[in-house]
């Protein structure tokens, strides 16, 4: 029993596929009559015309894709840069707190080993347990001072780390969704650009006396081209509307 996401999956490659026909047959009916009134000699003039808006739109499309691939590479680049740079200086600060809990430790060893040692000097001749106890609580100390830092240390750097990597995932999905932003402008602005100099090619062809017969039959092609698309559109959602009633028909309790 197919479910509702199958029969929408299925109505919405049905839909694709009569548009891909539909623009097919009208892009086959157009280079037919292009084909046909291209070798008329006072269509020339209009043709050249539309193949050179056609020619300067492309290259702009191409100059400005260009220029926003360029602008996105720049992007990705500064990002990289800086995040190498942020993960130097996390490293470099993790460094410099590892050495400094180092240096700390052994101060503080040192410092408990001399005055064990002046104890000892200082009463040479009493039990040195109570000197032993202080100096083993120092050392102690040391080290979990010592173990303390070194896991500040080493959480500073993840927090460093990690808020460097989300920085750069963030700058380059922003420098990824400008550059999809601008060329798809930059696409409609072509097709905007293609449609116009189109209108302009059909309007100068339809004045020209010579072109009448084949303009008519290209345009009673088009037009039956756009019926034959209303058609099957309207009775393919019809078939959805069928499938999907029959559907729910059939969770209907018996």
């Amino acid at each position: 029993m197919p479910t509702l996401g199958d029969v929408t999956e299925g109505h919405s490659k049905r839909i694709s596929q009569l548009a891909q026909l539909r623009d097919r047959r009208l892009r086959e009916a157009t280079e037919t009559r292009d084909r046909h009134l291209h070798v008329l000699p006072a269509a020339a003039k209009l043709y050249e015309k539309f193949d050179k808006q056609l020619t300067e739109t492309r290259n702009q499309q191409l100059a400005t894709d260009a220029k926003a691939e360029g602008a996105r590479t720049e992007m990705l680049q500064q990002v990289s840069d800086r995040l190498a740079i942020a993960l130097a200086d996390a490293q470099r600060a993790r460094r410099d707190a590892d050495v400094a809990a180092f240096e700390q430790r052994r101060k503080t060893e040192e410092d408990a080993e001399r005055e064990f040692i002046l104890a000892l000097a200082a009463a040479p001749a009493r039990p040195s347990f109570d000197a032993q106890k202080i100096r083993a609580q120092k050392m102690e100390k040391a080290k979990i001072d010592f173990d303390a830092a070194l896991a500040a240390s080493q959480k500073q750097f993840a927090q460093s780390r990690d808020a460097a990597l989300a920085v750069e995932t963030f700058a380059s999905r922003n420098a990824e969704q400008t550059f999809k932003t601008a060329t798809k402008v930059n696409a409609l602005a072509s097709r905007a650009a293609l449609a116009s100099a189109e209108q302009a090619l059909v309007k100068g062809l339809s004045e020209l006396p010579e072109a009448a017969v084949e303009f008519q039959r290209w345009t009673a092609e088009t037009e039956q081209i756009l019926a034959d698309y209303k058609r099957s559109e309207n009775e393919e959602f019809e078939r959805f509307h069928q499938e999907v009633q029959a559907l729910r028909g059939s969770h209907l309790p018996s």
